[in-house]
C-alpha cells in the first residue's frame, strides 16, 4: 500500500472518532497515533492497549427491526450480570477505554444505572445507543446526574417509515415522546440522533435534520445500511471453517433486492445537508465517497482498500459473558468467568483473526460502518 493511502486510512479513523470528543480525547488520539501504527504493523507481543469497549449488556429488546442483524441472539434473551460488567471494567480501567453500551436494548436491563455509574465511578467516559422507546421512571434522570457522555436515539424514519421499519406501530411516539424529555432535562450528557438508513425509509432522511434542529441536539450520525449478498454470507462461512475449523454466526442481513437508487437519494440528502443544514455536526458512518456509495449500494460485491483497526483497539464483551472480534463476526473467544481479558483477547483465534484481517478483510467486513 502506497504510503499516501496508508495515511488517508488513519486520518478517516481520526475523524471518525473525534466526531465523539469526550470519548476520545485528544490525549488518547495523541499517544494512539504512535502505539496503534506499532502494533499494527510490528508488534509481535500481545496487545496491551484498548481504547474502546463495547458491552452488549442484554439479548433482550422490545422491538424487532427488519434490519436488525441480532435477530436470532435475541431469542437467547441473555443479560450479563452487574457483578460479571464490574469485573471486566475493574480489568481494563488502567487503560483509559470509552465504555459503549449497547444491546438488544440496553434499557431493558435492570442494573443499566449501576453500570454507568460503576464505569463514571471508574473515570471512564460512556455512551449508550438505544431505540428510545423505554425510559423507566426516575431512569433519565439518574443518568443525567451521573453525567453520562453521550446517549444515540436511533431514528429509523420519519413518523410513519419509522414504525413500518421497527415493526411496531407505538415506536415513534415512544421514542419522540423520550427523546424530547430527554433533550429538555439533559445536563451536560450530549444527545446524538443515530439515523439508520434503510431501503424502505431512504426518502425520509430529512426528518432527521427536522428533529434534530427542533430539539437542538448535539449532533446527527448516519449509518448507511449494511447488509450483505448472500455470495459475500456464504464466503464467510467458509473462511471461519477454513481459518478456525468451526462455524461461526454472522450478524448482517442478507439482501437480494434492487438497492441501486439509494446512491442516488444519499447524494441528494448530501447537497440537502450542505445547503440546508451546513452547521449541523453530522458523522456519516462510515464516510463513503460518492464512488464507493455507488458501488455500497449497486448489488455487486463491496471491495474497499480501508483498512479495518478496531480488532487492535476495540473489546466487545457480550451478553454471554465472553469476547468477540467485533459484533459483526460472532466468533466466540472465550468466556471471560475467572479470566484476564488481556489473555482471552490475544489467544490463538485472535491473533489469526488479526493476521487474516491485515492481509484482506473478511467477506462480512464488506459493508461494515466502522470503514
Amino acid at each position: 500500500m502506497k504510503p499516501w493511502e496508508t495515511l488517508r486510512i488513519f486520518y478517516n479513523v481520526y475523524r471518525r472518532i473525534r466526531y465523539f470528543k469526550r470519548m476520545y480525547p485528544f490525549s488518547t488520539i495523541l499517544k494512539q497515533a504512535f502505539l496503534l501504527p506499532f502494533d499494527y504493523y510490528v508488534n509481535p507481543l500481545p496487545i496491551r492497549s484498548v481504547t474502546n469497549v463495547t458491552v452488549a449488556i442484554t439479548h433482550q429488546c422490545n422491538i424487532r427491526c427488519e434490519m436488525c442483524y441480532f435477530h436470532e441472539e435475541l431469542k437467547t434473551r441473555h443479560i450479563l450480570p452487574l457483578a460479571a460488567f464490574q469485573s471486566f471494567i475493574d480489568q481494563v480501567a488502567s487503560k483509559r477505554p470509552c465504555v459503549i453500551l449497547s444491546g438488544g436494548e440496553p434499557f431493558t436491563h435492570p442494573h443499566l444505572v449501576e453500570m454507568v455509574a460503576y464505569a463514571k465511578g471508574k473515570g471512564l467516559p460512556v455512551q449508550i445507543f438505544t431505540n428510545g422507546t423505554l425510559m423507566r421512571p426516575g431512569v433519565m434522570e439518574r443518568l443525567i446526574e451521573l453525567e453520562l457522555d453521550y446517549i444515540d436515539f436511533t431514528l429509523l424514519g420519519d413518523p410513519e417509515s419509522h414504525n413500518q421499519v421497527a415493526c411496531a406501530s407505538f415506536a415513534y411516539g415512544k421514542f419522540l415522546e423520550n427523546l424530547t424529555k430527554f433533550a429538555n432535562k439533559r445536563g451536560r450528557t450530549q444527545i446524538i440522533l443515530n439515523y439508520t438508513i434503510t431501503p424502505r425509509a431512504i426518502r425520509d432522511m430529512r426528518h432527521a435534520v427536522e428533529l434534530a434542529r427542533r430539539l437542538q441536539l448535539d449532533g446527527l450520525r448516519i449509518q448507511h445500511y449494511n447488509y450483505l449478498l448472500p455470495d459475500e454470507l456464504a464466503a464467510q462461512g467458509t473462511v471461519i471453517r477454513e481459518l478456525f475449523a468451526t462455524e461461526a454466526g454472522i450478524n448482517e442481513v442478507a439482501e437480494t433486492g434492487d438497492l441501486s437508487t439509494m446512491a442516488a437519494a444519499i447524494g441528494e440528502f448530501k447537497a440537502y445537508l450542505a445547503r440546508e443544514a451546513p452547521d449541523l455536526p453530522v458523522q456519516w458512518a462510515p464516510d463513503l465517497t460518492p464512488e464507493e456509495t455507488r458501488h455500497w449500494y449497486s448489488g455487486e460485491p463491496f471491495r474497499s482498500p480501508r483498512k479495518c483497526l478496531f480488532a487492535w483497539r476495540g473489546m466487545l464483551l457480550d451478553a454471554d459473558g465472553s469476547l468477540y472480534p467485533c459484533s459483526k463476526i460472532y466468533l466466540e473467544l472465550g468466556s471471560l468467568e475467572g479470566r484476564d481479558p488481556f489473555t482471552v483477547w490475544n489467544d490463538t483465534t485472535m491473533t489469526t483473526f488479526r493476521k487474516r484481517l491485515k492481509e484482506r478483510m473478511f467477506p462480512a467486513c464488506a459493508r461494515c460502518c466502522k470503514l
